[in-house]
């Protein structure tokens, strides 16, 4: 009998047995193959009839692809070096263009945000643009899964991308060249020639500015030897923290950060379809003190950034600034499959705020809303360009880095811009301050 035969067979057979071990009641043996007896008609369909030869393993991929991409966008299929680039992610660096991406169906794959200081940020890859083409191929039904492989890839290549922009509605293409990308997720509103960062952005009223691109392995370290430095070396006296365009992270890490802010009650809870909900509390251990606060958000704004939000939001902590966030409050566990095979990301519960409300399909509304035209927000990305866009010590700094972000002179200096948004949390802390003894 061919391999290809048997592997099948074994496919079947596994799911038979794992059917055997389930309750009579709950579903019964010949299930098996009224449900399941297309998937494998088919595969002989194809092996007979297509016009080119396939692997059982491509069809095997497309038939876990197409499963898992009609559950939501967020479901994904990963071989195994695909899951150990994911897993690279996670801990902060990995190769590729640096663009966090969901899919739209029937409309291509949404960038959700682009990383600081990637490729696709230097190349202009904004939040809410649509990658509508990859290499020539078109994206309107593709899985998300096959998306992201065509993306990434060894550094030093490229990828040819067309994109839409419904702000502009603009269609436009970018070449991208892949390249390691390290992530920086904590960061200041300045920096100077030698690149230290500058993270007091008004120093008559001592308010700090922090923002936080991505929630990753060393975010909640990183984001504290930053807030003790303002307080013990410039007595910050309120804070500025900056979360739009965060795509999100690691739920632990969020949790951890919202954690040295809230004195008691719930930070966040999970809810499963079967199981019991899942809640995380404040520890009230470690906890800064209570200065006043604003927190910038916006649509690009999303997950464990809505959780931070809604959870200072909820606790009365700080004032929200910006535009409502974009409203992904599913969780994603990443479970390995056997023998080497990969994993799937599956979504697996909705996240719930301390008031009770679930962000998925909804978002966190701000305080006070700032609505940026397109024109602002470009002008305010382009700045932050020439504050983000490297990792890099300037002497290794590429050709392609703005003049601004590779000279040398340590008297340089590059500044974010300061727009409406900004203005209105800055305006927000002054104002709380104000009611406040003079320290």
């Amino acid at each position: 009998m061919p391999k290809r035969n048997i592997i099948w067979i074994l496919v079947a057979g596994v799911v038979a047995l794992l059917l055997w071990k389930i309750p009579e009641s709950a579903v019964r043996r010949d299930d098996l193959y009224t449900k399941y007896g297309p998937l494998l008609d088919v595969r002989v369909q194809v092996l007979k009839h297509y016009v080119e030869g396939v692997s059982d393993a491509k069809l095997l991929k497309g038939a876990v692809d197409g499963m898992l991409s009609h559950l939501d966008p967020y479901c994904a299929y990963f071989d195994q070096k695909e899951y150990e680039q994911f897993d690279k992610r996670t801990k902060g660096q990995f190769y590729g263009i640096g663009v966090e991406v969901t899919r739209l169906p029937g409309e291509g794959l949404l960038i959700v945000s682009p990383i600081e200081g990637s490729p696709a940020f230097q190349a202009g890859l904004r939040a809410g643009d649509r990658i509508t083409g990859i290499d020539g191929l078109k994206t309107d039904n593709m899985p998300l899964a096959k998306g992201v492989e065509l993306i990434s890839g060894k550094p030093g290549t490229s990828v040819h991308l067309t994109l839409y922009r419904p702000s502009t509605e603009e269609t436009f293409s970018r070449t991208v060249t892949r390249g390691l990308i390290t992530v920086r997720t904590v960061r200041g509103w300045a920096r100077n020639g030698e690149w230290d960062w500058d993270y007091l952005i008004d120093p008559e009223h001592r308010i700090g500015y922090v923002r936080i691109s991505a929630f990753e392995g060393q975010t909640p370290e990183q984001f504290d030897e930053v807030i003790r430095d303002l307080l013990a070396r410039h007595h910050m006296r309120g804070l500025v923290l900056d979360v739009r365009d965060n795509p999100g992270g690691l739920l632990p890490k969020v949790v951890s950060i919202v954690d040295r802010f809230v004195r008691e009650g719930r930070i966040v809870s999970t809810k499963r379809r079967v199981g019991p909900e899942q809640t995380y509390i404040a520890t009230g251990k470690d906890l800064y003190p209570d200065f006043p606060m604003a927190v910038l958000i916006n649509r690009g704004s999303a997950s464990a950034s809505e959780i931070l939000a809604g959870a200072l939001r909820d606790h009365g902590r700080a004032t929200l600034v910006g535009e409502r966030t974009f409203g992904k409050g599913s969780v994603q566990e990443l479970i390995p499959l056997e023998n080497g095979n990969g994993a799937i990301k599956l979504t697996t519960a909705y996240y719930y705020l301390p008031n009770g409300e679930r962000i998925h399909g909804h978002g966190v509304a701000p305080h006070i809303v700032v609505d940026l035209t397109p024109e602002e927000k470009s002008a305010m990305l382009e700045s932050q360009v020439a504050v983000f866009s490297t990792s890099l010590t300037p002497s290794t700094q590429p050709s392609t880095q703005p003049a601004t972000a590779t000279a040398p002179d340590p008297t340089a200096r590059v500044e974010m811009l300061i727009d409406r948004q900004l203005q209105e949390a800055l305006k927000v802390v002054r104002e709380q301050l104000a009611t406040r003894p003079a320290e």
